[in-house]
């Protein structure tokens, strides 16, 4: 069984024009990558980050840079609430 596993991580873009980089942070980024269950059960929790951070360190560039923040494993696809109910219970309680 394939999981997902999102990853957030700040983004960060260089605001330097010399050689020496100034980085700004600007907001999150998500990554995902599809992974075997199994091989996620029996990895150990510090091992995984060390691998994720690596990658997502390996996503930048001279002019943005990512940092790994956390990540969460995602077993089953996002279920999707109605937005008709719930613009109708928000109206209740404005």
């Amino acid at each position: 069984m394939d999981v997902t596993i999102r990853i957030t991580a700040q983004y960060y873009e260089n605001y330097s024009d010399t050689d020496t980089p100034y980085w700004k942070p600007k907001g999150g980024h998500e990554f995902t990558i599809k992974a075997d269950a199994d091989t996620i059960f029996y990895t150990y929790d510090s091992d995984l980050k060390e691998i994720l951070s690596k990658m997502v360190a390996d996503e930048s560039d001279s002019h943005n840079k990512y940092e790994y923040l956390d990540h969460e494993v995602k077993f089953f696809e996002a279920t999707e609430l109605s937005s008709d109910k719930f613009e109708k219970l928000l109206m209740t309680k404005v």
